[in-house]
């Protein structure tokens, strides 16, 4: 129930309202999703809620178009860092020979420092990253340490990667985070 409890204030960050308002416009049986497998209620409080990346909530006809009569009471989507990590790096990888080369798995991004469009990603960034598509995607470009210590004063990473991107159109309508 804890972990319940955080993921609704979660929430309630994103949309700026609080978890009982959420809660009240969902309906009394929401349909849950983590990493795109559907779990019940019970499951979410197996999540560190410090390995949650993203939560989308979707309600009323959005609901209902995704799940049919199923959604009736809204769907949350939840996705963890490390589902989040391995979409962009497979994304990165059909992008860039070059981030192939250096992340050659999503587990060896440690030493890698993100900058998306000159800003510099530190924590909490993978949802960030995740949401970046062909339709806001424009460029990724490594960055060499001694520009990262140059340019950004990072003397704790190898090596970057600079990410130009659009912002999503629907980033303020709480379906995308950027």
């Amino acid at each position: 129930m804890k972990y319940l409890l955080i993921t609704f204030f979660a929430l309630s960050i994103s949309f700026a309202q609080s978890p009982k308002k959420i809660l009240k416009k969902l309906g009394e049986d929401p349909v849950f999703f983590i990493d795109s497998i559907n779990v019940e209620k019970g499951d979410l409080q197996r999540y560190d809620p410090n390995q949650i990346s993203s939560v989308t909530v979707y309600k009323d006809k959005e609901a209902i178009a995704l799940l049919g009569e199923d959604g009736k009471d809204g769907v949350i989507y939840i996705e963890t860092k490390v589902f989040c990590k391995k979409r962009y790096w497979k994304y990165f990888v059909s992008k860039s020979s070059e981030y192939n080369q250096f992340v050659s798995s999503y587990e060896n991004d440690m030493n890698v420092q993100y900058v998306l469009n000159e800003r510099v990603l530190k924590e909490g960034f993978e949802g960030d990253l995740a949401a970046i598509d062909d339709v806001v995607f424009k460029s990724i470009k490594l960055i060499s340490k001694e520009e990262l210590i140059k340019k950004y004063q990072i003397e704790d990473k190898d090596y970057g990667f600079q990410i130009i991107s659009e912002t999503p159109k629907d980033l303020y309508h709480g379906n995308r985070k950027f």
